[in-house]
């Protein structure tokens, strides 16, 4: 079904080829999953199949790839548009209309269907789905699980042959991606060609037939389903990949004991509208090096909860005290930093070291301070690349090294692990284990369990607008962490 014959290919804006000729044949309703660390080239495997490489991102390229026996060189993009669906990390940046109903029928209003058929096929894909109850919706008012299934849909609704995702799970939560498992899993009996980039891999071990592990470009190696399966966490983690059993994963043991407290909430509340309140009389408080995860299902309000601690939002009542002091949105703002989960919002400048050192003094101490950041982040290569031009992985961590060069005391993180690899992953946590050991004050929102158990000190629990449980991380409390995550499925 997709034959890639020793295909080598550089990008027109980088030095060093992204791929060195890859070899890989991916049979007829068989489901791939691509493995590797950021930048490895799975993403760019994915682009050669929709040929979003080289038609959309320019360069060189040597070699051949076959669609359905057919040499894709000879044919324009839009001539696979019916052969290959794709379906990208970030949802959004494929749809087209405002409403769901139009956005399932984009696809194949494009190719000329006729009415009657369209609704026909967006009947199906809502039915095969699962998805009815999200018709006629706006894509606005969607969480980010509800818009990965509608451009699932949107796909499926063309009848593709080939299914191909790049990283469909960074953004969801766990409900959210045992949803999408489920989806995939259909969509595989039904006898599509999958193939799937992705760094969290709980969750496709039961339904892959084949893993490829890609290492700078090149294939290191290929895993049988069966084998994938078997994989323990001590020889995933090896490989550089996230770990495949959840359940086995162990909290990593902290002393961030200090009997200071630093921030405390009493009674927030904060809400949109007159019938809406996504906070409610939210009470906590934490200690001088504490990391807080805080979790809940998509749209809960964790990420409404970071911005009012950082004072972007305020808050309607209640009061937000920090070393024992009420303080307001604009001295909070001052006092505290906050990493957005979309990393473009908050990079502005025209090169990844300029971006390190915005706002600060520059000095040789802080100099030195920020190479070792960037190393440990994996970007001391990228120094005067601009970070428009990072990977998204790249971007998240740019956005983590620029929260470390501020001195606030209180620093909140939305989801510092979306895209991430395990190696990344780890260092993110070894950094923030590092700013906890300074004695700042760490509120991190995820959804991602093997960090949570790797950083976190405290879980906050968030459910319909309130904090409904509150405890410290530890062997005891790690199956009560794993039952809240994966306890149920996104609300339909």
């Amino acid at each position: 079904m997709i034959r890639i014959e020793d295909v080598s290919f550089r990008y027109s804006n980088s030095k060093d080829d992204a791929l060195e000729h890859i070899t890989l044949h991916i049979h007829r309703g068989e489901f791939v999953v691509l493995l590797g660390s950021s930048g490895c080239g799975k993403t760019t495997i994915t682009r050669l199949i929709n040929r979003l490489v080289p038609e959309f991102f320019e360069g060189e390229l040597e070699g051949k790839i076959y669609i359905d026996g057919q040499d894709t060189s000879d044919m324009d993009i839009q001539d696979l548009a019916g052969i290959v669906g794709s379906v990208f990390q970030d949802p959004r940046s494929q749809f087209f209309a405002t409403d769901t109903t139009a956005e399932i029928a984009f696809s194949c209003e494009n190719v000329g269907l006729p009415r009657e058929e369209l609704c026909c096929r967006i009947e199906r894909a809502a039915n095969d789905l699962q998805i009815t109850r999200l018709l006629e919706r706006s894509i606005f008012e969607l969480s980010s699980g509800e818009k990965q299934s509608i451009a699932i849909a949107s796909v499926y609704a063309l009848s593709p042959k080939i299914l191909v995702l790049d990283e469909p799970s960074a953004n969801l939560d766990s409900a959210a991606t045992q949803h999408l498992m489920k989806i995939l899993d259909s969509l595989k009996k039904q006898g599509y060609t999958i193939v799937i980039s992705e760094h969290r891999v709980h969750y496709l071990k039961d339904i892959a037939d084949r893993a490829i592990l890609i290492e700078n470009g090149k294939i290191k190696k290929e895993i049988r389903g069966e084998d994938f399966r078997n994989l323990s966490n001590k020889e995933a983690n090896a490989m550089g990949l996230r770990s495949i059993n959840l359940l086995s994963v162990s909290p990593r043991s902290v002393d961030y004991h200090t009997g200071e407290n630093q921030i405390e909430l009493k009674n927030i509340s904060y809400y949109y509208g007159k019938s809406d309140e996504p906070l409610r009389n939210i009470t906590f408080s934490a200690d001088k090096g504490a990391v807080i995860g805080i979790i809940g299902n998509n749209g809960v309000g964790k990420s409404t909860l970071l911005e009012i601690t950082c004072g972007l939002k305020k808050e309607m009542s209640g009061n937000f005290l920090i070393n024992g002091k009420p303080v307001n949105p604009k001295i909070r703002n001052r006092d505290t930093f906050l990493v957005m989960q979309n990393s473009d919002y908050q990079l502005f400048t025209e090169s990844v070291e300029k971006e390190l050192y915005l706002g600060n003094t520059e000095n040789e101490l802080l100099r030195e301070k920020g190479i070792s950041l960037l190393k440990r982040m994996g970007l001391s290569n990228y120094l005067q690349q601009h970070p428009a031009s990072l990977s998204g992985g790249q971007k998240q961590r740019l956005c983590i090294a620029v929260a470390c060069m501020k001195n606030t005391d209180v620093i909140c993180f939305d989801e510092p692990t979306s895209g991430l690899d395990y190696i990344s992953m780890k260092n993110v946590s070894s950094l923030l284990h590092e700013l906890s050991q300074e004695g700042k004050t760490l509120l991190v929102t995820s959804h991602d369990y093997e960090f949570l158990m790797s950083t976190c000190t405290h879980i906050c629990y968030l459910n319909a607008g309130k904090v409904e449980d509150y405890f410290e991380v530890s062997r005891k409390t790690a199956p009560k962490i794993y039952q809240i995550l994966f306890q149920k499925e996104e609300k339909r």
